[in-house]
């Protein structure tokens, strides 16, 4: 299982991103043995590749500050931006496995930051892929591997879309007072509901803001510069096992 798991993340990116993270940070040549020994492993991955985004995006940002500092100002904007908007999408999808939207309940175990991890090490690859072509104004590179994100996107936005329906519905049944309580399955009031339908909110906004301003900032986009860029952001957010769990009762 922990096996097939980690083959899924690699294919959440397209081939040119899966090359560039591998490089960058190679994956353990051993498969972990327990969860625990698992999710440590992926949170050095994540951490790793965080810093070979941040190193590529220094490359494009950083010659900025002195020949156009308007650009400059905008990219370091963005990108802050950029970052915050992935660390809440990417806390989003690992929250989602711990609620179960059948009985309201939110739940914990040793696995949690598991999913988080692998979620912000796929938009670390990709981020880190796209500022580094963009440094060697390798342009086709960057086309080629967004045209990569197309069906995934599509199959993304569906399953998210479908999961805060769900979410929705739980929360509108939700009770107006829940009882504190030290045990590791508790019941969501609707007071814990809002800032969670908010959060999923804003994971699926996000992308389409911060794609208009990466475009503007590119020297010549494509007419589909903004759709491409918003689909390779959502295409990475993966709530398909938190929606298969509701729907399988699990």
């Amino acid at each position: 299982m922990l096996a097939l798991t980690l083959a899924a993340v690699l294919a959440a990116n397209p081939n040119p991103v899966e090359a560039w993270s591998r490089k960058a940070c190679p994956p353990p040549k051993q498969t972990p043995d327990s969860n625990i020994e698992m999710k440590f492993s992926e949170q050095q991955r994540a951490e790793c590749l965080k810093k070979a985004m941040n190193k590529a995006l220094d490359k494009v940002i950083v010659p900025l500050k002195k020949s156009k500092p308007p650009a400059f100002k905008e990219w370091m904007s963005l990108q802050a931006d950029y970052n915050r908007w992935m660390a809440e999408a990417c806390a989003a999808v690992e929250e989602a496995n711990w609620v179960d939207l059948a009985s309201g309940e939110r739940s914990m175990g040793t696995g949690y930051g598991f999913t988080e991890s692998q979620c912000l090490q796929q938009q670390f690859a990709w981020r880190g892929f796209y500022a580094d072509a963009w440094a060697r104004k390798d342009w086709n590179g960057i086309q080629q591997a967004l045209q990569g994100f197309s069906e995934s996107a599509r199959k993304a936005r569906d399953t998210l879309q479908a999961y805060r329906s769900k979410a929705q519905a739980t929360a509108a049944r939700a009770p107006a007072h829940v009882e504190e309580s030290d045990m590791p399955v508790r019941q969501l009031a609707q007071d814990d509901w809002k800032p969670y339908l908010e959060r999923l909110e804003r994971a699926a906004s996000g992308p389409e803001a911060l794609a208009r301003r990466q475009c503007a900032l590119h020297p010549s986009p494509a007419p589909d510069c903004a759709q491409r860029f918003t689909d390779s952001l959502l295409s990475q957010l993966d709530f398909s096992d938190a929606l298969n769990n509701q729907e399988s009762g699990n």
